[in-house]
């Protein structure tokens, strides 16, 4: 396995599903300070999103993403909503991201959404490497990260 710089950590496919420009951009910043080069798709509303994630439509030949964005507040469908319009939603790496801790019981009960993979807005570097830390496929960038700053 290569380091950072050397590239291991290109192979990982991210869905953003946010509505707001600056946060997806708050978003790719702390990644790319990170040192995590990946791909991210973005979409920016309920119905993309699950049309994504059931690759319906446009969506048909994506790749399945290793660790998915979603905001609670979005239109079309909330992101509850896109949560329950998929099947297997509780066996998704998905990552909660919103601008209140308010749902957060709620979401684990109904969905099994891990605590540490709720992040709250703005997005920082802490939050992200628990998230993936959350995620055995992930868990290798946020140790490759941690081992890097100490």
């Amino acid at each position: 396995m290569q380091g950072v710089k050397g590239g291991f950590m290109n192979r990982y496919k991210f869905l953003v599903v946010e509505d707001n420009d600056q946060d997806v951009l708050k978003l790719q910043t702390t990644l790319k300070e990170m040192g995590v080069e990946c791909s991210l798709s973005v979409v920016t509303d309920g119905e993309a999103a699950v049309d994504f994630l059931l690759k319906r439509g446009r969506y048909a030949g994506v790749p399945s993403p290793d660790l998915i964005f979603l905001d609670l507040h979005l239109p079309k469908l909330s992101g509850v909503e896109v949560l329950g319009a998929i099947p297997n939603s509780r066996g998704l790496p998905i990552c909660v991201v919103t601008g209140s801790s308010a749902e957060r019981a709620a979401l684990k009960k109904q969905f099994g959404v891990r605590r540490i993979a709720y992040l709250i807005k703005p997005v920082d570097r802490y939050g992200l490497l628990n998230s993936f830390r959350c995620y055995d496929h992930l868990r290798p960038i946020a140790e490759e990260i941690s081992a890097m700053v100490t």
